[in-house]
Parts: structure tokens; C-alpha cells; sequence
């Protein structure tokens, strides 16, 4: 039977969990899948091509069935909730998701998703777009320090004992007083504290111009 794209793409992905994305070679792919070498291009021109499948296939369902009369704040918060656990759910898929470039399906709908809501709450067009940008790095940057955070050895503890023992009281008096809140990894109210401090910045906007 003939390999299919959609095979292609879930090898990948599983090969991802597997190996990581710094192993993951269409070589490798093609061993994993019992084909030959090779055999993956018929879908695939180029592995970056293969990756920006992958991506969008880890943003399926990210936009599915949202409640359309959620007010404008609580849709974004799910969206944005729903984009971190997607690409947690994956091996180095925030580093995946941050490496490539592709306007495809599912990454569409989500830029679409988040765009209109913005923009029927009230922002121009721009700043709507704009905004979502802001929202997605931090939600890619938040999910990348927690996946390099949980693959480190012994959970991290020894580079926590590394970064609080290198905080001096005199020269950094702030962080050293709360040396237990910068560490990472972070818990979920960390993320949720920034997702609401980006809100509160468009609710500023929406409330009137910015200077």
C-alpha cells in the first residue's frame, strides 16, 4: 500500500515524541515508517516542508467548537489556552511551532479566530493582528521554557540551585527576594498572570487611544 501524507505527517509526530526534533531526519522518518529512503518526498519536497505539516497537524482542533457568544476577553483566553496545551502535548512542539513559517489550515484558522475577535471587540484591524502576535509569542515563548525546563536533567532542580545561588542579595536585591518566582519551571498561574497582563493592555486599548 502506498505510503499516504497523512502517515507521513503522523510518523513524524511520532517520531518527534520519540526522538526529539533535533533527531528527527527524514532518514529516520523513512526507517520508522518501513519505507525507503526516500519514499517520504513524494509528499515532502524538503523535511521544512514535512515541519510545517507536523505544526499544523498539532494545531487540529485548537479553534474547534468555541462558543460563539463568549465575550471577547474569555474566546482569546481559550484560544491561547488551547494553543499551549496543543503544543505541549507534543515533544519540543514549541519548538517546532516557533521554527517554521506556515500559512496552512490550521494555522490560518487560528489567526483568523483570534484576528476577527479582537477586531469585533472594538481594535482596528492592525492593532487586532498585531495583538494576536504578541499573544502567540508569549504563549510559544511560555510553552518552549516549559517543555527546555522539563526535559532538563533531575527536573531542573540543579539549575534552579544554580540560578538562586547566583542571585546576591546586594547587587540584585529584587530577584534575590524572590528568587522562589523566577525560577522556572513556572506553574499555570504564571501563564495565566501573563496571558491576563496582554488582555489588560488591549482593554487599555479598547478603552482609548494609547500614547
Amino acid at each position: 500500500m502506498r505510503l499516504t501524507r497523512e502517515q507521513v505527517v503522523t510518523g513524524g509526530l511520532d517520531l518527534l515524541d520519540e526522538a526529539g526534533l533535533d533527531k528527527l531526519t527524514m532518514r529516520r522518518l523513512a526507517a520508522a515508517l518501513g519505507v525507503q529512503n526516500g519514499a517520504t518526498y513524494w509528499h515532502f519536497s524538503s523535511k521544512q516542508a514535512l515541519l510545517e505539516a507536523m505544526a499544523d497537524r498539532m494545531l487540529e482542533g485548537v479553534t474547534a467548537g468555541l462558543a460563539p457568544d463568549l465575550p471577547w476577553e474569555a474566546r482569546v483566553a481559550e484560544t491561547a489556552q488551547r494553543l499551549r496545551r496543543a503544543l505541549l502535548a507534543r515533544r519540543d512542539g514549541a519548538r517546532l511551532f516557533a521554527g517554521v513559517f506556515f500559512p496552512l489550515p490550521n494555522a490560518l484558522s487560528y489567526g483568523e479566530t483570534m484576528a476577527a475577535t479582537l477586531r469585533d471587540a472594538g481594535l482596528p484591524l492592525r492593532d487586532a493582528v498585531w495583538a494576536v502576535d504578541a499573544l502567540t509569542y508569549f504563549v510559544v515563548g511560555h510553552a518552549a521554557e516549559e517543555q527546555l525546563a522539563a526535559a532538563l536533567p533531575d527536573g531542573g532542580r540543579s539549575a534552579v540551585a544554580r540560578l538562586v545561588s547566583a542571585l546576591d542579595s546586594q547587587r540584585h536585591p529584587a530577584l534575590h527576594a524572590a528568587a522562589g518566582d523566577v525560577a522556572a519551571p513556572h506553574p499555570q498561574e504564571h501563564f495565566r498572570f501573563g496571558l491576563e497582563l496582554l488582555l489588560t493592555g488591549i482593554r487599555a486599548r479598547l478603552d482609548g487611544p494609547v500614547h
